[in-house]
């Protein structure tokens, strides 16, 4: 499909560009999560791919690493996922 990440690029761009960096850390972390309520084992497989380095911090995958996971399901899956994340975006500029 290739649209889920490339919205998920767009959506993180515009997030960057648009708030203070500790803001875009929270909206894309909060992105993250909204994706893994959905997607749990997508998440899980992103989150393994992390090196962790320092055990004191709670370690959440970008939104992109699990779009990652996510274009490897069906693509009503994929669809699903899209539809997530326009709807979190649309939210948040309300």
């Amino acid at each position: 499909m290739g649209n889920l990440y490339t919205r998920v690029s767009e959506i993180m761009d515009k997030i960057y560009n648009n708030n203070s960096p500790g803001n875009a850390t929270a909206l894309e972390e909060e992105l993250a999560k909204k994706l893994k309520e959905s997607f749990g084992e997508s998440y899980k497989k992103a989150l393994s791919e992390i090196d962790i380095t320092d055990d004191s911090m709670e370690v959440i995958p970008s939104p992109g690493q699990i779009v990652d996971f996510i274009e490897q399901l069906p693509e009503a899956d994929q669809a699903n996922a899209l539809a997530i994340v326009n709807d979190w975006f649309d939210n948040l500029e309300d």
